[in-house]
Parts: structure tokens; sequence; C-alpha cells
């Protein structure tokens, strides 16, 4: 299966789709390939979309890294261990529950270790030993409370305990609001240094990598006003000042990195070969970080599964129920 020509090609879509249709097809060669996956909270269901249709097109085993903020670094697992449709229907199914999202829960608006320790390890269980054997390396950027830097941690970091480096990555500064050991160190939401953590796999020597982004192109991360940090003063005065600043201040690095992205032939510092960007065309005024409608999470996971077959100039096949869901 080759992709079809279309308008919104470009060399490196091209480049890109032949060295994963080589892979796909057991010829592994000498290209290292890499696989990045934006958080966002609820808005993850849009990068389990994606990540569900590159499964359906035989893209499961062809990335030897993958790197995942926040809620795309438990997203990315789950790829990893060939469950991502599993995943989108644990999005619709069971974090619509007021046990995840409660937004009259102040203290936890978003309650990470119903996530972890309910979801992810008894409801819906991860496949963690299939994880931890996986050949595909899963990188997990947290953000240090000290010092607000990013910190990673792998499927092959000694000494850490999994789960724990997964509650720390989305453990959500306010809405969850609490930080979380790994290993000797306090960490929270590893997407507030690392939103879209690309040089870490470019670092690895990716040549060719697909980002699944889940805010649009324009998207950007302005300075929060004054007022705002006002507001939010009881629940982070506890914070450091980088955590602070983490949270409330402009990404520089982020908004370039989205402007270099949005090209016609996205281009990434030391990643000269090709980069395939997955992304919403626009964000709806109805999804949020906190959404919970289930009908609204479907449209989302189904616009993902559209956006990324379109994304290697290709048209998902016409299935009624792409996830095996039902309502």
């Amino acid at each position: 299966m080759m992709p079809h020509t279309s308008g919104t090609q470009n060399n490196a879509t091209h480049a890109a789709w032949n060295v994963l249709d080589q892979r796909r097809r057991g010829h592994a060669g000498s290209d290292t390939i890499g696989l990045v996956v934006q958080g966002g909270g609820m808005r993850g269901v849009y990068s389990m979309g994606a990540l569900a249709a590159l499964e359906e097109m035989g893209f499961g085993q062809c990335f030897d890294h993958v790197a995942g903020s926040s809620a795309g670094a438990l997203n990315g697992a789950y790829f990893i261990t060939g469950q991502a449709s599993y995943g989108v229907e644990t999005y619709i199914h069971h974090l619509t529950k007021r046990s995840f999202v409660n937004p009259f829960r102040v203290k936890k608006m978003v309650d990470i270790d119903y996530l972890v320790d309910h979801i992810g390890k008894k409801v819906r269980p991860l496949h963690i030993h299939k994880l931890l054997s996986a050949r595909t390396l899963l990188h997990i950027p947290l953000t240090e409370c000290a010092d607000g830097q990013t910190r990673y941690v792998t499927t092959r970091t000694p000494d850490i305990d999994l789960w724990e480096a997964f509650r720390a990555s989305a453990a959500m500064p306010i809405l969850y609001n609490k930080s979380v050991k790994v290993g000797d160190g306090l960490y929270v939401d590893g997407s507030l240094r690392a939103r879209v953590p690309i040089r870490r796999v470019v670092e690895y020597g990716c040549r060719y990598v697909v980002v699944i982004l889940t805010m649009p192109h324009m998207h950007r991360i302005k300075s929060i006003h004054p007022w705002i940090r006002s507001l939010s003063w009881p629940a982070t005065r506890h914070y450091s000042a980088p955590l602070r600043h983490a949270l409330f201040g402009e990404d520089l690095d982020y908004n370039t990195m989205k402007i270099d992205l949005a090209c016609e032939n996205p281009q990434i510092d030391g990643c000269a070969d090709g980069v395939i960007v997955i992304s919403p065309q626009q964000r709806p005024e109805w999804f949020s970080t906190i959404t919970t409608d289930p009908k609204h999470l479907l449209q989302c996971a189904l616009q993902a599964r559209a956006d990324t077959w379109h994304a290697f100039g290709q048209s998902p096949p016409p299935i009624d129920n792409p996830f095996a869901m039902t309502f």
C-alpha cells in the first residue's frame, strides 16, 4: 500500500512513508524512526485516535523511539503494547466518569491517582510487562519541582517505578496539584517544559519522525495575565519560582517549534530527512482538557483517525465502528 498522490504531500512525507513501509514489511534498514505524542488532558483522545489509526495502518511495531508528554506518555505506552484502540475506548467509556474529572472537586479536579491505580492497573490494564520488554523505547518527560527543568525517564531506566513516572508526567498543576516522587526527585506534569518532545527522539538518532499534536498549528503558549496568576495563588503558592514560571510564562521553544512544524516541509534541527505532522485542523470551542462528553470524545477520535490517514495521502477505510465502541 503506497500513498495516493495528494496536494498536501511533500518529499518528506514520501520519504518517511517509504521508510515506515519498509519497516512494516519486515525490512529493518539502518534508519531510526521516532514518534512524538503531545499531551493535553482529555484532548489526549485525539492522539489516542491517531495512534489507533497508525496501529490500523500496520505501523504499530515500526518505531524505535516514542516520546510522549503528560497524557501522551500513557497513550504512547498503550500504542507500544498494541492497545491503542483499547485506549480510545478507555477515554470514552471510563475517563468520562466523575471519579476522574470533577470540576467541583476543587483540590483534585482531575484525579490522576484514579487514572493510574484504578484504570491503568485494574479496569483497563496496560500490558506493562510487554511495554518493558518491547524493542521500542518509551521516553517520559517530567518537570522537576525545584528548578522547573525537564528530566527524562525511559522504559529502561533502572530502579524506577514506571507507574509513578506516568503519574508524575500527568500530574497537572492546579487540576491535580500534587507532586510525585520518582526515584529521588519530586516531579509534576512533563508537558510544562516538553510539550512536544521531538528533540528528545532527534537526540537519539531519529532521522524520520511522526509528530502527533493535540492542538492546532496556530496554538501558542503566551504569558498568563497577572490577575489570573493572582487567582491561582492559593493553589500554587507552594510552587518554586521556576515552576511557577514554567506554568504561567510564555513558552518560546514551543511557539517556535509550532511555527516550524506548520511549514510545508517541516524541519527540526538535527532531523533533516522527514517529519510528518498529524494535527487537528482547528480547536473546537467545546473541547478542553477536562471535556467528558462521550460523543464529543468519539468525534475527536474519529477526526484524528481521518487526519492520520490523510497525513499519509490516504483516505481512511469506511469502517462503521473503527474503535469497536458501542453507545
